[in-house]
């Protein structure tokens, strides 16, 4: 059933490799132009950027119905060899993505001229944010239109050449945006023109290859089933409630901020929460990437399989998370300092609370995929929605009530991490991944957490001795403490399984020498 389908951890980690490197790529350009910019522009102005952002990232809550099922259930048909079931879907669903799309156009261009009405907007910079808002909503009724055709990336699990054509998208935008800035002036607005100057013809073009690599995805008139919309539809649903519980914890906080703060707060709360966006963004990837291979595990029925698969990928994903916020969670006042001055220091505590919610957040890292995989998604969904209401209730009154600001707004987040998933998402992973609870602790949390704790000690000793006050100094001390990180994990946290995968990849490393094929090889039990 599942030939047409190849699974493969190669395949995995290919797929994710080239998709975190973009990702680390994009945030040193991100790093240099928000430094480059709050030394040149206002924070009034700066602000602009992250309240539109936050409108704007509700639209794709407008397409999740429509949507969501898509790459699913192509994908099952595909590897049962249905091409034609493939094709009925995207005849099916395209002319309802291209009616939402111009119908979002409409209402977006009316919504950009009143937004100043809208939105606390400096009467200065209202040209500015009608503009912002504008553009974004034309690129979102572009990809609105066009995203039947795009799953045949995922489809054939071609996500490194998918994340070419991203590189070679963002160097276009860096490139827009650098002359922009640098040759006609330093004005955040540049930030959503170069997106967009970027982002139009990359659709175009992802969709012709998209085509290709799965000619099935075409539109004919007699293959259009109301039917099937609605089994779509039905699935989308209730992946809606989780989209919308998502974007209520990305876009939320600054929307809170901008009614009842001040514009230097929604500043610091975002240049603070980047980290904590940045290594979520990161992470997208690895869970594109094994999507496909949990959903033809599950069509197989090897509960085995699944189980490992889900104990692996939260412990990896509690790897890699923490392994980038250690660092920061305890240099968290260095790196604001240094980043972008003083000025910006609340910044530093809304890094360290965001940071600190990845020991919990990413303990069932996994169950997105399992619950989407088995397409159940309902309880997942509901609870999901659940905790970001009780986030938002919580920064409201925080923010509103209590005027803690920028601070406020991450500490809700922090503390609904902490006491609100243990309690509710916890329990639905396990299930989901039909694993027992001392399993989970003995295979993904104590392994996953511990190098963490190592780290963190490690660089709290550093920072007690060395005092890093400029930025070499704090390398050096971040990158003791990650060597003492990677240290705890490879000596004691590493499970037989990850060990024979770490030899394996070696050996297939022609550039690495013999001794140390044979000293990671020594460390592997022999099969029997």
């Amino acid at each position: 059933m599942t030939d047409r389908v190849e699974i493969s951890k190669r395949l995995i980690f290919t797929n994710s490799l080239a998709g975190l490197a973009l990702d680390v790529a994009n945030l040193g350009v991100l790093v240099w132009l928000y430094r480059y910019l709050l030394h040149r522009i206002s924070p009034e102005e700066f602000a602009l950027y992250p309240v539109v952002a936050s409108v704007t990232a509700f639209l794709p809550l407008l397409t999740v119905v429509l949507s969501s099922g898509l790459g699913r259930y192509t994908l099952v048909a595909y590897a049962q060899g249905d091409e034609r079931r493939v094709t009925q879907i995207v005849s099916t669903m395209f002319p309802l993505h291209l009616a939402l799309g111009l119908l979002v156009l409409a209402a977006g261009s009316i919504f950009a001229w009143y937004i100043d009405r809208v939105l606390t907007i400096p009467p200065a910079r209202g040209g500015d944010a009608r503009l912002m808002m504008l553009l974004t909503v034309l690129s979102f009724s572009v990809a609105s239109a066009l995203s039947p055709f795009q799953v045949g990336f995922h489809i054939r699990q071609k996500l490194a050449l998918l994340n070419a054509t991203i590189l070679a998208r963002e160097v276009v935008r860096i490139a827009l945006l650098f002359v922009l800035v640098l040759g006609v002036s330093p004005r955040v607005l540049w930030i959503v023109v170069s997106t967009v100057g970027a982002m139009v013809p990359w659709l175009v073009v992802t969709t012709v290859l998209s085509r290709r690599l799965v000619p099935a995805l075409a539109v004919r008139r007699r293959e259009f089933h109301w039917p099937l919309a609605g089994q779509l539809t039905s699935f989308g649903g209730w992946m809606l409630m989780g989209h919308f519980a998502w974007m209520l914890r990305q876009a939320m906080d600054p929307l809170i901020l901008n009614k009842l703060a001040t514009p230097p707060d929604v500043t610091c709360f975002y240049l603070g929460s980047m980290p904590f966006r940045r290594i979520e963004a990161a992470l997208s990837p690895v869970h594109q990437a094994i999507l496909p291979q949990t959903t033809a595990i599950h069509a197989l029925q090897d509960t085995r399989r699944l189980q490992n698969a889900y104990l692996r990928l939260s412990r990896y994903c509690l790897w890699a998370s923490l392994l980038a916020a250690t660092p920061l969670i305890v240099f968290n006042r260095e790196v604001v300092r240094l980043w972008v001055g003083e000025e910006f220091l609340p910044a530093a505590t809304v890094m360290a609370l965001l940071l600190s919610s990845f020991v919990i957040y990413f303990g069932h890292g996994a169950m997105a995929n399992i619950g989407e995989a088995k397409a159940q998604v309902q309880s997942m969904n509901i609870r999901g929605l659940a905790l970001q209401l009780l986030n938002l209730g919580l920064t409201l009154y925080l923010v509103g009530a209590l005027h803690l600001g920028a601070v406020g707004a991450a500490l809700g987040v922090f503390l609904v991490a902490l006491l609100g998933y243990p309690l509710i998402d916890w329990p639905l992973g396990l299930r989901l991944g039909e694993i027992s609870l001392g399993r989970w602790l003995r295979e993904t949390y104590l392994p996953g957490v511990m190098p963490a704790l190592a780290g963190a000690l490690a660089c709290l000793g550093a920072k007690m001795y060395v005092q890093p006050a400029t930025i070499g100094m704090l390398g050096s001390c971040a990158a003791f403490g990650m060597a003492v990180y990677l240290g705890v994990l490879g000596i004691w946290c590493l499970q037989p399984a990850d060990r024979e995968d770490l030899a394996r990849m070696i050996r297939r490393m022609d550039g690495l020498g013999k001794w140390g094929r044979a000293l990671v090889a020594g460390r592997v039990p022999q099969h029997r």
